[in-house]
């Protein structure tokens, strides 16, 4: 019986000489085996990857320019200079998002329910009712090429076509589309190019 024992024992360890492990398996063990071994590791390449993504800027090959550097034409210049822009909304309670990149045009904190009004004489352009993105929105044309958008409405009081001034109401300030509470987000654009909004309108 101990002789059997023996050679069972021989053959196993027989067998295992034989075999070898496969390469991954053995660089990986000594540091699989060590758990603090894998904290420091995995610490120190997360840091690197931060560090690494924050380099390469934007995703998504966003350009580089800056929306609020308008190109606009001298007929475009002479409405912003000569004509006085009103604040679109009569309860307007500050800014809860400026105007950036990634955000061409600003949210104006205000009641729901507030009356919408142009900042100066238009044609309404174009009407959306819509349960996503800007939600109820109005599009006024104003002279030299300025285009406004009034958006996240509750209600919409006008009609594309309608001609408007500074005191007709646009509708009331809501909570349609994609938005996290009740604001009025305007933008003004000319051609292609957006406008700061706060470079044209009066302080809040």
């Amino acid at each position: 019986m101990k002789q059997i024992k023996k050679q069972v024992r021989s053959n196993i360890r027989r067998r295992h000489r034989g075999q070898r492990s496969n390469f991954l398996s053995r660089l990986l063990r000594p540091i699989l085996e060590n758990r603090r071994r894998i904290r420091l590791i995995l610490g120190s390449e997360l840091a690197a990857a931060i560090v690494f993504v924050g380099a390469l800027g934007p995703i998504g090959g966003q350009p580089s320019l800056d929306p609020e550097v308008a190109v606009l034409s001298p007929q475009t210049v002479q409405v912003i200079t000569e004509t006085t822009f009103r604040v679109p909304v009569a309860l307007a309670n500050g800014y809860s998002q400026g105007f950036s990149r990634f955000h061409p045009g600003v949210d104006i904190r205000a009641p729901r329910g507030t009356d919408v009004y142009p900042i100066t004489k238009g044609t309404v352009i174009e009407i959306e009712v819509a349960r996503f993105g800007y939600g109820h929105k109005v599009l006024i044309e104003h002279e030299g090429g300025l285009v406004t958008l009034y958006a996240h409405l509750d209600a919409v009081r006008v009609k594309t076509g309608d001609k408007v001034t500074k005191d007709t109401i646009l509708g009331q300030v809501g909570m349609t589309g994609w938005t996290t509470g009740s604001h009025l987000h305007f933008e003004i654009k000319n051609a292609n190019s957006f406008i700061n909004p706060k470079q044209v309108l009066p302080e809040l």
